[in-house]
């Protein structure tokens, strides 16, 4: 910034400008837009109507100027934020067109790679998945009176047992854990070998496959009504977040911003300029979900190499725009990017739960 910005204070503003040299390079004003930059004499904290319209005025107008933004988004963390905040506009594409682009980017992969049939299909094979048949069959004969008292009366054979080992933990009175011979950590079938219930194999609940290992029975007719609810209901679900996968989305960012809102409860910084760091922080967000849909796409590494890197690069990305945005030391920026990061993941949360909650309903309605 140029001497002439350094002493703005004693240069009288030009009629009806807020200040008297630009924001944006720091030259004299003379008029309503700078001569150097182009840059309008604004408030540096924009109203929300004037924020929304400068998104507007703007929103079908691209040039270089867009990549010198997305490499500061990725490469800077908070500094476009800090920049914004601080009256600096036309050096950078506005917050609110940067998201939307960067959304409509991956809505086009999501909807062009996870159509209806291809979320049903997920649904059919998570309900046809024996770990889950073996769950459903054994909630269902726990649920039974009559049943459960004939298992507890059945006395006990050790088998070596395929499958998930999380009934020993749901349900121990059924099953005991005698040595485990392989975890896969939910990947897949357990192996480990277990003192059964006689009953389950004299009724054809678990019997044993050609290799010698005993495994729950997918043609028992045991359970089949509780997984034909399961299917209705993850349908609805699957259903509710297609039909308002956008809307969703497009409500992450105040969410974020109130919960910034909350952990910044007692400083008096606009709203809106919490807005502008949640704008920021999620086109960084959309950015990582279009490259992790591309990499699974192409390359498909594990599943929980993703998650890692997704977590660890949001965790990471926070804390840094933390810092840099509301000029705080390392601990407090870790803090309190947490402690946001909870926030935000609380209301996620009650909204996925809503969503269940009336899937649920709807299917109920549908059933009776």
């Amino acid at each position: 910034m140029n001497n002439s910005a350094q002493n703005s204070e004693t240069v009288t503003p030009p009629s009806g400008l807020p200040y008297a040299h630009c924001l944006n390079c720091g030259s004299e004003l003379k008029g309503g837009f700078c001569h150097n930059c182009g840059q309008e004499a604004v408030s540096k904290t924009p109203t929300v109507w004037g924020f929304v319209m400068a998104y507007l005025d703007n929103s079908f107008m691209w040039d270089a100027q867009f990549i010198r933004t997305f490499w500061t988004l990725i490469s800077r963390p908070g500094q476009l934020t800090y920049e914004y905040t601080a009256g600096k506009f036309i050096s950078q594409e506005h917050p609110l067109k940067l998201n939307m682009f960067l959304l409509s980017i991956f809505l086009m992969l999501f909807i062009f790679f996870a159509s209806g049939d291809k979320v049903t299909n997920t649904v059919q094979s998570l309900t046809q998945d024996e770990r889950v048949f073996a769950s459903v069959q054994i909630e269902t004969l726990a649920d039974d009176p009559e049943y459960a008292k004939k298992i507890e009366q059945s006395p006990r054979d050790t088998v070596l047992l395929l499958a998930p080992l999380l009934l020993t933990e749901n349900h121990p009175q059924l099953f005991s854990n005698i040595e485990t011979k392989e975890d896969t950590n939910g990947e897949g079938l357990d192996k480990w070998v277990a003192a059964v219930p006689r009953v389950l194999i004299e009724d054809g609940i678990i019997t044993i496959d050609q290799s010698g290992c005993y495994r729950f029975n997918t043609e028992a007719k045991v359970g089949q009504n509780g997984l034909d609810l399961l299917v209705s209901v993850l349908e609805e679900v699957s259903g509710l977040i297609s039909k308002y996968f956008p809307m969703l989305l497009l409500l992450t960012a105040p969410f974020l911003s109130f919960s910034l809102k909350l952990v910044q409860r007692k400083s008096r910084i606009p709203v809106i300029n919490h807005f502008i760091f949640s704008l920021h922080y999620i086109s960084f967000m959309e950015a990582m979900m279009i490259f992790i849909y591309i990499l699974h796409l192409t390359v498909a590494p594990s599943m929980k190499l993703m998650e890692y890197l997704m977590m660890g690069s949001s965790c990471l990305y926070l804390a840094i725009a933390y810092r840099k945005v509301y000029e705080s030391s390392w601990i407090k920026a870790v803090v309190k990017s947490l402690l946001t990061s909870f926030i935000y993941f609380v209301i996620l949360l009650l909204i996925f739960i809503t969503i269940i909650i009336v899937a649920c309903f709807k299917t109920a309605m549908n059933y009776s």
